[in-house]
């Protein structure tokens, strides 16, 4: 269920690459991008512990599968996706890089995401005198989108409304490759000709992105200015900027 939950806060209303600490555990950044067309070109990730104690992670790699309303998670023993090292231990105050590579032979007929997970170990040096106190392990994920630039998105507006100054839209991406709203501009078209355009980016800046995998569906919200009237809307675009 924690999972599950992270997906929707971290996949479905995705910020690209930021660094985020979890804890005292700063991670860098915290979502890579990996083109298995370049192997030469090998993303990472650093981890470093600014707990006052030692931590140890063992790693795991789940698949992301968008096809239902809520993204679920598929563990993979026999990964496409390197991960290396396969386990950590930090002293207080080490960082240490993780690396991302495609090793499959095959590679992944439409855009993929995968989870890494940073799940904690109990080590016997962090076991105080008192055995019977609690101690909770710290879990960190991480996500790994696998683009190919041959694969494009198709975003298509399946429905909108507006609704008490907001605009919801559901959008389906049809298309092999994934894709952010970021990437795009919105134009909105009400009744009387109204027009109002949101920039490339502009979305982003104030914090709010939308990742769109191949052939899911997302939905989408967004403030309007408050001389849009609320009568539904009679056209509306997403248009990739060129």
């Amino acid at each position: 269920m924690m999972c599950v939950q992270w997906l929707l806060r971290g996949l479905v209303i995705l910020i690209s690459s930021i660094t985020i600490s979890v804890g005292a555990l700063e991670v860098t950044p915290m979502v890579i991008t990996l083109s298995p067309d370049t192997p030469s070109k090998i993303p990472s990730s650093l981890i470093y512990n600014q707990l006052p104690r030692e931590i140890a992670f063992d790693i795991e790699v789940y698949e992301i599968n968008f096809s239902e309303s809520i993204p679920s998670l598929q563990r993979l023993e026999d990964s496409p996706l390197w991960v290396f090292p396969p386990s950590l231990f930090l002293q207080e105050g080490q960082g240490q890089k993780i690396q991302f590579r495609w090793i499959a032979q095959n590679l992944p007929k439409y855009d993929k995401s995968y989870q890494v997970s940073l799940v904690e170990q109990p080590l016997a040096s962090n076991i105080g005198s008192d055995t019977s106190q609690l101690k909770i392990l710290m879990n960190v994920n991480l996500v790994v989108h696998v683009n190919r630039d041959i694969y494009l998105p198709n975003l298509k507006i399946l429905t909108s409304k507006i609704e008490k100054g907001e605009l919801f839209a559901q959008v389906k991406n049809e298309g092999e490759g994934a894709a952010r709203l970021s990437d795009y501009k919105i134009r909105v078209t009400t009744n009387k000709s109204v027009e109002t355009t949101f920039e490339k980016h502009a979305l982003l800046e104030k914090g709010y992105d939308v990742f769109f995998a191949p052939y899911a569906t997302q939905t989408i919200k967004v403030k309007l200015p408050k001389n849009i009237e609320s009568r539904g809307v009679e056209h509306l675009s997403l248009e990739l900027v060129q």
